[in-house]
This record gives C-alpha cells, structure tokens and sequence, in this order.
C-alpha cells in the first residue's frame, strides 16, 4: 500500500444530474437519502483523503449543503466525468499527489477497493489506476457493464488491453470498476487529449486514454461495487438496503 503520510489523495465524486439512463439517478433515494450522499459519505468514512462532489446542478449542490458534504459547481457542457473532476481540480486551492474519480452511483463500495488501486502508483509506469472483478457469463452482452481486457502480470495487477461493452467470450475480459486514480501530471495529459473516435462510438472515455498510449493500470479484487445505472438497479439496491437494515 502507498504510505499514506506520504501521498495525498482528493475524492472528486463528478454528479451531472440528467443522467441518460436513468433520468435524474443521482437525487433519487436509497433508504431515504439521496444516492450522492451515500457515495460521499461512503468515500469520507473511508479516511483515505478529502471528498468533494463537482456538479451541474444547485439542487445537488443544496443537498450537499445540508449534509456538509463539500461541493464545487461546473458547467452543464463539461463532455466527461473526468473533465468534470478536472474543473474541479483547478478550483481547489489545495493540490494533491492523486485525484481519485468515483463515480456517483457507486452507493456501495469497500474500503479495500480504493486502497487496491490507490497502490497501483507504486509502480511508477502507473499513469491511470482503476479495478476489475470477475466477469459473469450473464454480463457479456449487458452493455450497462463495462468490461476491461487485462493482461495480469503479479499480484493480480495487470495494464488495459482494451475496454468494451458487448464480448462473446471471456478472453481474458473482466468487469470494470467505476473508478479512476490520477497523478496530477497524468489528469492534464489526458485532458488535454482531444476526444477519440473509439470514446465517442463506444462511449467510453477511457479509450481516450487507450487511443493514446496512455496506461492504465487494473488490480483485480473479489467483490463488485454496484452500480445503478437502470430503474431496476435502483430497485435491487433499495432491496438491498432494506434487507440490511
């Protein structure tokens, strides 16, 4: 693990809140509270660093208010999730040695996660860090579910091949996890990086990355964050939730 008296890391959660697959997701509630909140306070409660949300939206923003969750306003038009965490970024004052993308509707996360791919910077040709799982034969053609081509060399720690949303066959493909590390060197190189044909057709934007040799490395962990990308996520999750409680 990285010495975390050494490194410090900034949890920039990106909230757009028209979402295209499930209007509005991240204000509708899991157990009563609005899942942006959950996610974090999940990632404050992690102690790994600092968490702001960076949002479009003032209702987001009001509600982060109420729960003295910090939060930065950006423009509606920002193209991606990490351009967004990028405007973020240059607002803050502090800087940091990470910047840890989280995706907002992750409400259920372990802290192992993030402190796996935090590690992956031990490995200085490590410009991006993310993580993967195990790949159900039933999530192939789910095009919710992205998967990640990796090539594992130890310590189920491998570079990106390729990232896509429909396969055939396993093939040495696995289930991508919502989540990024940057250095602050490699957030600007990527920004700075024009949108590639591969992000735009497979609309994903770590291809824009792939597209220019930029490298990503994955650790593989046990368990799958879930994410709630279509009502009937929404549903499993508040199922969840209520089992738990």
């Amino acid at each position: 693990m990285i010495n975390k008296k050494n490194k410090s890391l900034i949890i920039i959660i990106p909230a757009r809140l028209n979402s295209t697959r499930l209007s509005r997701k991240l204000i509708r509630k899991i157990s009563g509270i609005p899942m942006i909140l959950r996610v974090a306070k999940s990632a404050s409660k992690t102690k790994l660093g600092d968490v702001i949300v960076a949002t479009d939206s003032k209702q987001i923003q009001n509600l982060c208010s109420k729960e003295k969750v910090d939060s930065i306003m950006t423009p509606t038009g920002i193209k991606s999730g990490t351009d967004r965490v990028h405007y973020a970024y240059n607002k803050l004052d502090k800087k940091y040695d990470l910047i840890l993308n989280l995706q907002g509707d992750l409400p259920i996360f372990n802290k192992e996660v993030l402190e796996k791919t935090v590690s992956l910077f031990n490995d200085k040709k490590t410009e991006i860090g993310s993580a993967v799982c195990d790949l159900n034969i039933n999530e192939f053609e789910d095009k919710n579910i992205v998967k990640a081509k990796v090539l594992f060399e130890k310590n189920d720690e491998g570079f990106a091949v390729d990232f896509c949303r429909v396969i055939k066959n396993q093939d040495s493909f696995y289930h991508h996890i919502g989540l990024y590390i940057y250095t602050h060197d490699s957030l600007k190189k990527f920004i700075e990086l024009k949108q590639s044909q591969n992000e735009l057709k497979r609309n994903l934007e770590q291809m824009r990355a792939m597209d220019n040799n930029m490298k990503i490395k994955l650790v593989k962990v046990k368990e799958i964050p879930p994410s709630v990308d279509t009502y009937q996520d929404l549903k499993k999750i508040r199922l969840l939730f209520r089992k738990n409680k």
